[in-house]
């Protein structure tokens, strides 16, 4: 483009100018360095209209890496700041064979910019004040003399450019608008998790299955219905359950269910904490909603919601959920492991969060289906012999499992055969029986609480010495532990019984699995035993003081 060039070589003074006087003025106390710079730059071209736009709203440099438009940096000026940054390239082992990138995070920077057949010259400068978030300013030039300024003092051409880019900027491409820090950022990331997932990925009862996709679906697919019967086209939900059930990979689900809708994609925002380095909680809640609003029809998700709204904040997350505002279009999934925790102005005032989906422990259907599940993915693996009919003893040996210790169990099976080592029945009963051993040892360490007092007593009327026998604290304390033994004994997983028929008992996948859920059922354990010091049992004489009669007397 040698009309460019021309351009950039032309005002090649006037860049290290303006870059010479943002140095002096970052350097040294400063009021307002946005106005400063956008001043700085007019001053040294006043045959060019400049219009400053925020980096976040309209990003020029992306836009430009979609091949609509090109973007190249003035290669002979000096007047820049950047940090050269090495970022890592491809996945797994191909990142320790592959050399990476190089790319520039710019402070301060000059463009040439081509878009639609139209030349701008761009400055990108970047600085940050105390406490708050860092300023990332584009100042697009284009040539007075080549426009016609309209009465408002816009330049048409460079508004064209920033409405298309602007456009672009807000849409997503294959990324999910994230809110961390106190800002909303896109995250590629984020997309290729969730971009995987689906509905046949998520085992549930299946009646509340449907009723989610159901809820979810069906808000988008009727805003006419909502607005023939005047009802505010917006709606909450909360997933709650014990961890590890099924609600993280249900949202996921959800997310991407909706990301590819084929008649109107639904954008999902997902917002990961209130807190910001440089603004308040507040802040950061008004800054979401605006985000949503101005995205609507959209998913607004805020998971471990009771860890987010604290009783400072409560009734301004709250006002925004209500507003005054509309929030038509934005349907709010929130998760949560303790929805006791959760506020009751949340979980159960109407036309807030109003419908709730249970994630409990999977039961026997569940379990089998999961099963299925892994069974459907391993059918192509000549390596594992995985029959039909070790469903339903795989269903009823997982009994008490959530599912992501099914989802372990799996992995660790299929691990252990991976790396072989067991690979025989004898192998497994050799094993077993060194566990036996190992349990029998611990059994036999465990302290018992002592069944009676030893120490002496001497009857008041014979002066005798009595029969030894329990204190009244001790039968007390003694029946407590026994009473907590029984109870940790109710508790601790024990496999179930289940008969498995001959021709499987020595199937390999059944093997291994019956030997990690005997390794799972150690973490799962929620029994606890005594120890009689803290149940209070007294291993020490206690009758000092006691008066008592001898049988005879």
């Amino acid at each position: 483009m040698p009309a460019a060039r021309s351009i950039l070589a032309a005002t090649q003074d006037n860049s290290a100018g303006i870059f010479s006087a943002f140095k002096a003025h970052t350097e040294a106390q400063r009021v307002d360095t946005k106005n400063t710079v956008l001043t700085l730059i007019r001053n040294a071209y006043p045959d060019y209209h400049v219009t400053e736009v925020d980096e976040r709203k309209v990003s020029l440099r992306e836009y430009a890496a979609t091949e609509k438009a090109s973007i190249a940096i003035d290669a002979e000026d000096e007047a820049f700041n950047a940090t050269r940054e090495w970022h890592p390239v491809g996945e797994g082992i191909e990142k320790k064979t592959h050399p990476g990138s190089l790319d520039d995070d710019y402070r301060f920077a000059r463009f040439q910019y081509v878009w639609s057949d139209k030349e701008f010259l761009v400055y990108y400068v970047c600085w940050q004040d105390i406490f708050k978030a860092p300023d990332q300013i584009f100042y697009i030039l284009y040539p007075r003399a080549s426009s016609e300024i309209d009465s408002a003092g816009h330049c048409p051409e460079t508004d064209a450019l920033i409405l298309a880019a602007g456009k672009w900027t807000s849409q997503l491409h294959n990324e999910i608008f994230v809110f961390d820090d106190g800002r909303w950022s896109k995250s590629k990331e984020l997309w290729k998790s969730v971009n995987g997932a689906s509905w046949s990925d998520v085992i549930l009862n299946p009646d509340m299955k449907k009723n989610l996709i159901d809820d979810v679906q069906g808000f988008f697919n009727n805003q006419a219905l909502y607005k023939q019967f005047a009802v505010p086209w917006k709606r909450g939900v909360i997933l709650h359950g014990v961890p590890g059930n099924g609600k993280t990979v249900s949202i996921k689900a959800l997310m991407a269910s909706l990301y590819n809708r084929e008649d109107h994609p639904i954008p999902s925002l997902y917002v990961k904490s209130f807190d910001t380095n440089c603004q308040t909680e507040q802040y950061a809640i008004r800054s979401i909603f605006t985000k949503a609003r101005s995205m609507a029809p959209c998913l607004l998700i805020f998971e471990d919601l009771d860890s987010l709204v604290h009783d400072d904040i409560r009734s301004y997350f709250l006002n925004e959920v209500d507003g005054l505002e509309s929030n038509d279009g934005i349907l709010m999934i929130g998760s949560t492991n303790h929805l006791d925790k959760l506020d009751p102005a949340i979980a159960k005032r109407p036309s807030r969060f109003d419908r709730k989906y249970h994630f409990k422990l999977p039961g026997t259907e569940e379990r089998r289906g999961y099963a299925q599940y892994w069974r459907n993915k391993l059918l192509a693996n000549d390596t594992v012999e995985f029959p039909e009919e070790a469903l339903d003893i795989i269903a009823q040996l997982t009994k008490g499992f959530s599912f992501a210790y099914m989802k372990e169990l799996f992995v660790m099976a299929l691990l252990s055969l991976v790396r072989g080592g067991l690979s025989t029945a004898e192998d497994f009963d050799l094993v077993d029986s060194e566990t036996h051993s190992i349990n029998n040892e611990d059994a036999a360490q465990t302290p018992h609480a002592p069944a009676l007092c030893t120490c002496a007593t001497i009857c008041k009327e014979c002066n005798k010495p009595l029969p030894a026998a329990p204190h009244a604290k001790a039968k007390k304390t003694i029946a407590d532990a026994k009473d907590a033994d029984k109870e940790a004994e109710e508790q601790k997983m024990v496999l179930p019984e289940v008969e498995i028929p001959e021709h499987l008992q020595g199937n390999l996948l059944l093997l291994v699995i019956k030997y990690q859920i005997k390794v799972l059922h150690a973490d799962m354990d929620n029994s606890k035993r005594v120890d009689p010091k803290k149940a209070g049992v007294g291993l020490k004489g206690g009758r000092k003081g006691r008066r008592a009669q001898c049988g005879a007397c």
